[in-house]
């Protein structure tokens, strides 16, 4: 998920809330395997209550612009003090979601994950299952019964959980008012059809439509992909789908249609071939009137450093036409600890990252949605609250693809869409190229 720009902290912290609760915490012993610990890394120290240090090998991208990284350290100097005579957490920073994820992948051909992950809401539980620890043991009723059913379920595989989760996705689109208002535009569009429409609008009055992206995924362009899709009963059902390996149908090939028509048309220069952030700034600049991503951008319209005085007074929230919204669980904290007294630690880190104090201060210091649906907070800005409610009001509710898709499928978007987009490659033509990616699996 995207949330590259950092935020300046303007939030109040309030009230700690229950943790959730871990049940018994037997395991099999497990060989204590070899870790990587490459890159900068920050180190709390701590001993256990025989005086041996255990370590918590834990690489993170939330490091730098991450709009996640006050919010980590805040939480990794909790953990250092209310743990300093236990555990030691050593943390590899790794900037970038899609760095994290290449760097994981060579980690796990070498098996020699790192004792704790989160990825971000990558899915990589399917394809590195066989490494990562089984938690469903040690989550009680009392935790489960505290989240969200849609988190447990892409956190699950066969009725196992390999997957602690912390936040949720919901996730629609932001546009500026007063460009819109310059185009004529009253309200966001009800249809696709409209939709365009609207772009065309926007177009004759000088203003480009959407921010869009390619590499990493191309993140911006792909929820606009997913919300295509599910314009319908079939395509609102294949974005709910887990590791899809036929992208040949209709709705994605017409839905890929659509998007090479906005590359086409409808965005930047710089959106082929370009990153998240290069949309992001362009809507911060007002250079573009739309941009698809979820409520943790909201502090960044807020950030002077970022956009002018004022602008987040221009930005309002839109459901996708038909009434979509990405609606979601989101992959969370996987543990592969190969010993018994490193699961124990990483259980521990696990649950205070995950705990409910950690979800509220995730809220108001990222705008990330808490998995626990008893979290809450009156210290948020109102724009994260119509995006919540956008999406408890959607009529289709989507997942988006890299909780969903193979890793490999994700990975091959990037390399497809600059064809698409130029039209080397038709509509039919990249859904065959994501098909054949996925059956590689």
């Amino acid at each position: 998920m995207k949330k590259v720009l950092k935020k300046v902290a303007g939030v109040l912290l309030i009230g700690v809330m229950a943790m959730g609760m871990l049940s018994g915490c037997g395991a099999k012993n497990r060989e204590t395997g070899n870790k990587s610990n490459t890159g900068n890394t920050q180190v709390t120290d701590g001993v256990n209550e025989s005086g041996k240090i255990i370590e918590i090998n834990f690489p993170t991208s939330w490091v730098g612009v991450s709009s996640s990284t006050e919010w980590f350290n805040n939480r990794l100097k909790a953990f250092n003090e209310q743990y300093s005579d236990k555990y030691k957490v050593v943390v590899e920073e790794i900037a970038g979601d899609q760095a994290y994820v290449d760097k994981l992948k060579v980690l796990y051909s070498s098996k020699s994950l790192p004792d704790v992950i989160s990825a971000g809401g990558y899915n990589l539980i399917d394809s590195m299952r066989d490494q990562l620890i089984d938690l469903t043991s040690f989550v009680d009723q009392e935790w489960k019964d505290s989240v969200s059913e849609v988190c447990w379920d892409v956190n699950s595989r066969d009725g196992n959980i390999y997957g602690i989760p912390y936040s949720r996705q919901v996730i629609g689109y932001f546009y500026n008012k007063d460009l819109f208002e310059k185009a004529g535009i009253k309200e966001p569009a009800k249809t696709w059809d409209e939709f365009f429409e609207q772009c065309d609008k926007l177009l004759a009055e000088g203003i480009t439509p959407v921010s869009m992206d390619t590499a990493d995924s191309g993140w911006l362009t792909s929820l606009l992909l997913g919300a295509m899709i599910a314009s319908n009963d079939e395509g609102e059902k294949f974005m709910n789908t887990s590791l899809p390996k036929n992208y040949n149908t209709q709705e994605f090939i017409d839905a890929a249609g659509m998007i090479q028509k906005l590359f086409q048309k409808y965005t930047t220069q710089d959106a082929i071939g370009g990153k998240y952030e290069n949309g992001a700034s362009n809507f911060f600049m007002e250079q573009t009137a739309i941009i698809a991503n979820g409520p943790w951008m909201v502090s960044d319209f807020y950030d002077t450093f970022m956009v002018e005085e004022g602008f987040a007074d221009k930005i309002g929230t839109a459901m996708f036409p038909g009434d979509v919204m990405y609606n979601s669980g989101k992959i969370g904290f996987n543990i592969a600890a190969k010993s018994e007294e490193q699961l124990k630690a990483s259980l521990e880190f696990v649950k205070f990252m995950t705990s409910a104090d950690s979800q509220q201060k995730m809220l108001e210091m990222t705008g990330d949605i808490p998995a626990d649906v008893n979290v809450t907070s009156d210290n948020i800005y109102p724009l994260i609250n119509e995006v919540v409610e956008n999406g408890n009001h959607a009529a289709r509710n989507i997942n988006d693809f890299q909780s969903l898709w193979y890793a490999n499928v994700v990975d091959e978007i990037s390399i497809q869409y600059p064809l698409l987009a130029q039209g080397q490659i038709t509509p039919e033509e990249f859904a065959t190229a994501l098909t054949k990616a996925a059956e590689k699996n």
